[in-house]
């Protein structure tokens, strides 16, 4: 009997005043029910919210779709377009609208699990993104081993 591979995601966006903002990102997440958002914490002082992300991760292949890569991509998508962030301010030492992502490796997964969806979702943002510019877009995509 397979065990059930889990990981999770932690996305820092530099916005936690832009209702609607949050609103459509939160929705663009919701795209992929596989990946839910688990907490939500929003800090009004740096003007920053953190969301956690988690699912489950396929047994074999690491060309299978996943939703936790495809939820924070959809995510990050949202926030450049609806963040301005040239009237953005906070207290943070904020890099870029999309400013940290994270993945874990939970139950019965690897931190190269982890490590390959990082990979996979930072060539993704290259790719799919490019014509951000480099104040909206200084994301960084990481592993974590806790």
């Amino acid at each position: 009997m397979s065990k059930l591979m889990l990981a999770c995601c932690k996305v820092y966006i530099s916005e936690s005043r832009n209702k609607v903002a949050l609103e459509s990102i939160e929705r663009a997440a919701k795209l992929f029910p596989e990946a839910p958002i688990v907490n939500k914490f929003e800090d009004l002082t740096y003007n920053r919210v953190g969301y956690t992300l988690v699912s489950s991760l396929a047994q074999k292949s690491s060309l299978d779709p996943c939703a936790l890569k495809g939820a924070v991509l959809s995510m990050v998508k949202a926030a450049l377009e609806t963040i301005d962030f040239g009237s953005h301010c906070g207290s943070h030492p904020r890099l870029g609208v999309v400013d940290h992502i994270c993945f874990h490796p939970l139950a019965h997964s690897s931190l190269d699990q982890a490590a390959g969806i990082a990979k996979s979702l930072a060539v993704d943002v290259g790719s799919s993104l490019q014509g951000s510019s480099p104040l909206n877009l200084s994301v960084i995509c990481g592993i974590c081993c806790s």
